[in-house]
């Protein structure tokens, strides 16, 4: 969404630089800091949109899904306060639940998620992607899949006015439907995939974990993933299924078989929110 900022602005969207990190990812994960003054933040938001004339404001982070101390909630409040509880909405992307267990999988490994202790899995699970979907599952009480569970649990205690979920599997150009509904210019939204490592660069990054411990690897993940180059050439998806860094897709049908029918509960959440007593 970064480096779209000045297309945004332009047409009166704004995605904000206050507390939004500069660097990686460039998302607004600094708002749910437990410390922080909510309302000087909303604040700070308020008046950059001021200052650039936009009418709209546009906030990003996976975290928004994953948090579960009750600051999203406590954020919307904020925002509602300010401009209204209809003037706040949510957006929420759904994937495959196979592809999202791969690259919620690949994601841990390579710098943690969903709240699951990296130490704790590293010592006490021999650090597959079948370790992974246990400790998912113990730690948030669902599993991946669980769409339409993970979404009613990161919404609770939220102030807004509506619910927009999509199916990414039935969105064939993202920056279209992300023009549109942000009514941006037309074709000029640009799109950075997140690039995903090769399977030998993540066997590697998770062998280091596994020897090394999350303190060393933390000072070190940096060089680790961007000046280490470990093609998958030889790689074969067998290879992969055989050090535990990947599964089947059939096998991963037949052992959870609700997979679709959580996601289809979850997009049916998509409309308006009824109003927090």
């Amino acid at each position: 969404m970064a480096d779209n900022d000045a297309l945004f602005r332009a047409a009166g969207l704004l995605y904000p630089e206050s507390h939004r990190l500069h660097t990686g990812y460039r998302h607004h994960g600094p708002l749910l800091a437990p410390d922080l003054d909510l309302a000087a933040a909303v604040d700070d938001i308020a008046n950059e949109a001021q200052t650039h004339r936009c009418g709209h404001i546009l906030l990003s982070t996976e975290e928004y899904t994953t948090n579960r101390t009750g600051r999203l909630a406590a954020l919307t409040r904020e925002f509602s306060k300010r401009f209204g509880p209809e003037a706040v909405s949510l957006l929420c992307l759904l994937r495959d639940p196979v592809a999202m267990l791969r690259s919620s999988y690949q994601q841990f490994v390579r710098a943690g998620l969903w709240g699951i202790h990296r130490d704790k899995f590293y010592n006490e699970t021999d650090g597959s992607i079948e370790a992974y979907i246990e400790a998912f599952h113990k730690v948030r009480e669902c599993h991946w899949f669980a769409y339409d569970d993970l979404l009613r649990a990161a919404m609770t205690g939220v102030t807004a006015g509506r619910l927009t979920v999509w199916d990414l599997d039935r969105i064939s150009d993202l920056a279209g439907q992300l023009d549109h509904h942000f009514s941006l210019p037309g074709g000029q939204t640009a799109l950075v995939k997140n690039i995903r490592v090769s399977m030998a660069k993540l066997h590697f990054l998770r062998l280091f974990q596994q020897e090394f411990g999350q303190k060393a690897y933390r000072r070190n993940r940096g060089p680790l993933i961007r000046k280490i180059d470990l093609p998958s050439q030889n790689w074969t998806e067998q290879m992969a299924i055989d050090k535990g860094l990947d599964l089947p897709e059939d096998v991963l049908h037949q052992r959870f078989p609700h997979m679709q029918d959580h996601k289809m509960h979850a997009l049916a959440m998509d409309g308006p929110l009824a109003p927090c007593s």
